[in-house]
């Protein structure tokens, strides 16, 4: 058993792209994001209904190669250019963006996925690049990929809905709602947004898998791959073992926290994690394509990335596809699917006020120890950049990032890419930095 490829599957699956989440206590008024919210945010997205009916025609085939609309996009047409499978903008204004997009989009065969950037009523550019789905058509808005620890942004969100309607204090301990953790007394539901609970990254370790005279147990490796681990075994897991460091104190990126809300979020609606998000946060934005604690309906295609150590290991010696079919430990974690349309969506929701109150968006994008909540400062660790947020996401073979820009030329910008590998990820990378320093 090559050690190498474990501790890939291991990292890959149970790590995302260290781009973290950053809140602060306390929550504002707000109306009741469920249903009757739905009606509100539906009217927000209006102006894409001509443009998602027009551009779903031209990449089913219709032979179309411009989006006409009408002025309820508020935007000018879009251009298909077929050498490179790419949407674009003629509008002068929009013009340098479109040249970045499609100069960073064409470095490398590397480059792989879908690409969108827009503003709050412009789509301004859109990118299927070398890829394609499970249908053998080229990758495009609406193709849906595994997003990772994008995820942890809704289930900041869901926790910030219920927190407004009373449901649940930033300042509640653990032991309420897990009185068997002995630790629980310890760490606030804040904490546990902001990444400063004490607790360890994953479920799981190296040594989850390993029998005691230190041999791989493939059988038992196997049965968490395939969601086989019930919730009770995945908490004692975490709640026998101690905390790295007194809550509070520290910044340090656990996965675990972000699984142990959407465990909360469970508790006080009585709805599965995905329920949730669905009724509160998908429906709501109007994301077609976008799904939570499911499994088979991804269609992008993944490509298998091998170890630089061991370049002819083949992933199916172990398992039987390439796709996550990791639920229960994943939920509010790296669950969630979806494509870079529906994305947009949500990000213009978000930041419009549409989902959560203007008190809890200024809490979402304020700095606790560098870290608010679902969103990373970019540049954090070097050179911070104000007005542009971001996060990374990554599953054992997908990869993509959420940006978030607060412009003085084109209002709010968003850049979503969603990839259907790791591999080419300096690309993505060096595209993003591109943009921000551009509008910067």
């Amino acid at each position: 058993m090559n050690s190498g490829y474990l501790e890939k599957m291991r990292v890959a699956i149970f790590t995302c792209a260290a781009l973290l989440a950053f809140l602060v206590s306390g929550c504002g008024e707000t109306s009741d994001p469920g249903v009757e919210q739905a009606s509100e945010v539906s009217d927000y997205i209006e102006q894409d209904v001509c443009f998602n009916a027009d551009y779903s025609d031209t990449i089913n085939g219709s032979g179309k190669k411009t989006k006409s609309t009408d002025n309820s996009d508020n935007s000018s047409d879009l251009v298909y250019d077929e050498t490179d499978n790419t949407w674009s903008s003629q509008e002068e204004e929009y013009l340098s963006l479109v040249g970045i997009m499609k100069r960073e989009c064409s470095k490398s065969p590397e480059i792989k996925g879908s690409y969108i950037l827009a503003t709050d009523d412009r789509i301004i550019f859109i990118g299927g690049i070398n890829a394609e789905d499970v249908s053998g058509q080229k990758v495009d808005a609406f193709t849906t990929y595994e997003i990772g620890s994008i995820t942890k942004m809704f289930t900041a969100t869901a926790i910030l809905q219920l927190c407004e309607q009373g449901k649940l204090s930033m300042d509640d301990t653990l032991d309420k709602y897990f009185p068997e953790f002995e630790y629980g007394k310890d760490i606030t539901i804040y904490q546990l947004l902001h990444m400063q609970s004490g607790l360890r990254k994953d479920f799981v370790t190296e040594e989850t898998f390993l029998f005691e005279n230190g041999e791989r147990n493939i059988e038992e490796w196997k049965r968490y791959f395939y969601d086989g681990f019930t919730d009770e075994e995945l908490l004692n897991m975490v709640f026998d073992d101690a905390l790295l460091y007194e809550p509070g104190t520290e910044f340090l990126y656990s996965s675990v926290g972000y699984s142990l809300l959407a465990m909360i979020i469970e508790k006080i609606t009585g709805q599965s994690y995905g329920e949730y998000v669905q009724k509160n946060i998908f429906d709501a934005c109007g994301m077609k394509y976008t799904s939570s604690m499911k499994t088979g309906d991804v269609t992008s295609v993944p490509e298998f990335v091998p170890d630089e150590d061991n370049p002819d290991e083949d992933p199916y010696e172990y398992v039987d596809t390439l796709y996550m079919q990791l639920i229960k430990p994943m939920r509010g974690t790296g669950d969630i699917h979806s494509c870079v349309y529906d994305l947009l969506l949500f990000d213009r929701a978000l930041i419009g006020g549409k989902l959560i109150g203007g008190d809890s968006l200024a809490e979402m994008f304020n700095m606790d120890k560098g870290y608010g909540c679902g969103w990373m400062q970019y540049g954090q660790q070097t050179h911070p950049v104000d007005g542009v947020y971001w996060h990374g996401g990554e599953t054992w073979v997908y990869k993509g990032y959420n940006v978030y820009c607060k412009t003085k030329e084109y209002g709010n910008l968003y850049l979503i890419q969603l990839h259907p590998t790791t591999s080419g990820d300096d690309y993505s990378i060096e595209c993003i930095h591109n943009i921000v320093t551009f509008v910067e």
